[in-house]
């Protein structure tokens, strides 16, 4: 042979190659759907028709908001002796049944396992105490839960505390009805005070509609002027009455991006640490990251309903609108929604396992009318359904794999 150095060099080459091929590691087969969204890899998430961009974006921190509207109050005619009346900014106190609502919703939050980052309520009485009887009663199951495990006590919330995250708001307030405050909404639909009833449904449900405003010599308006100012940081921020539009506009929208995001942001940043963490550890390398952090929001039926409409963009699809408006939120039933934030500064909701609805909205007319919120106690505990595969039409009000149609979250009618 002519180059028999060569031939040999060639020949070892060969060799070396195909022994490596042969003892490597076969692949890990894919694992089911079923699975958390923080372990899903890149081709399992084409599988579902929203999660066709597997790319950098999915590591954008996904937010999680419990919204829980204010338990029962003495104006919201759940008790006997009570009628329903158009409260707005009157600081009036939980009903027995409102404290009993409060605790409940806090047992359910204890129940999903879920690690309160933030809370978030209103300057509202009524609000404040459901979110402490909520709290209360989550760090008590949770407590409750330590010691049958033979551990020692500790906050429920590990190295985050709540204490460092409890954050009161004026902005989450509720819509202020303006001179309709402090009737009785069956009066003043009755034309007792001389309101046109069809007008009355609109100040109620609109978007765009703003009530009759209170006049500055209104005896309300000066009791509120003394009550808020300081609160809202001047006079000019205590409102005469207000739209829904006006409120997530001036309010929700602003607090979102001044209170919630960057609250969240952090924690989520602590949580994608901890997951990188323990990726490394386990040398789990092909996993997409996943970062959340979740936060209770204790507000009221219209304030809760202006940030729904806020994150899920409603304001550019009247069919999605009209949903909204028709929306009907029970006092002391948490909901659940997850969203991320666009690089534009803009919201898009994501389903329950954290991966956005890229076709929700994709331009004007193109948002779907449902609603992505589904009833915390209707979520099951170990399998979730995704909302897609549900042929519901309003995940809140018909019936679907992850609302629990015995119990109603539809009430006559909305604060």
């Amino acid at each position: 042979m002519k180059y028999p150095i060569l031939t040999k060099l060639v020949a070892t080459l060969l060799w070396t190659v195909s022994l490596s091929v042969s003892l490597q590691v076969p692949p890990k087969p894919p694992t089911t759907t079923t699975q958390s969204s923080s372990t899903l890899t890149c081709q399992q998430s084409q599988q579902q028709p929203h999660r066709q961009n597997c790319n950098l974006d999915l590591i954008d921190p996904v937010y999680t908001l419990l919204l829980c509207r204010h338990g029962d109050s003495i104006f919201n005619g759940g008790e006997p002796g009570t009628r329903e009346t158009f409260t707005g900014w009157m600081d009036v106190p939980l009903s027995q049944k409102g404290i009993r609502e409060a605790k409940e919703t806090g047992r359910q939050v204890a129940k999903h396992d879920l690690t309160l980052d933030a809370c978030f309520t209103s300057t509202l009485q009524r609000a404040q105490l459901t979110a402490h009887y909520c709290l209360w009663a989550v760090s008590e199951q949770q407590q409750q839960q330590l010691l049958q495990q033979k551990q020692q006590p500790q906050t429920a919330l590990g190295p985050r505390t709540l204490s460092s995250s409890y954050v009161q708001d004026y902005r989450l307030n509720e819509r202020h009805y303006g001179a309709l405050q402090g009737y009785v909404k069956a009066d003043v639909e009755a034309g007792r005070y001389g309101h046109d009833p069809k007008l009355v449904q609109q100040w109620r449900r609109s978007w765009h509609t703003v009530p009759p405003l209170l006049n500055d010599d209104d005896p309300r308006r000066i009791r509120e002027l003394r009550q808020f100012s300081n609160i809202c940081g001047q006079a000019d921020n205590v409102p005469r009455g207000e739209s829904l539009e006006q409120v997530a506009n001036t309010r929700i929208r602003p607090f979102l991006n001044e209170k919630v995001i960057p609250i969240l942001k952090q924690a989520a940043a602590w949580t994608a640490n901890q997951n990188n963490n323990n990726n490394n550890n386990n040398n789990d390398n092909h996993l997409i990251p996943r970062n959340n952090a979740t936060g209770l929001v204790v507000a009221h039926a219209n304030s809760l309903r202006a940030l729904m409409g806020v994150i899920c963009e409603v304001q550019h699809d009247p069919v999605a609108l009209k949903t909204l408006e028709a929306l009907r939120l029970p006092t002391g039933v948490p909901l659940i929604i997850k969203f991320r934030q666009r690089h534009d500064g803009s919201f898009q909701v994501c389903d329950l396992e954290g991966y956005p609805y890229d076709l929700y909205y994709v331009g004007t007319g193109q948002a779907t009318p449902d609603l992505p919120v589904w009833p915390l106690a209707s979520l099951p505990s170990k399998k979730v359904t995704h909302r897609h595969e549900s042929t519901s039409k309003n995940a809140l009000t018909e019936e679907s794999p992850l609302v629990n149609t015995s119990q109603s979250i539809t009430v006559p009618s909305s604060r």
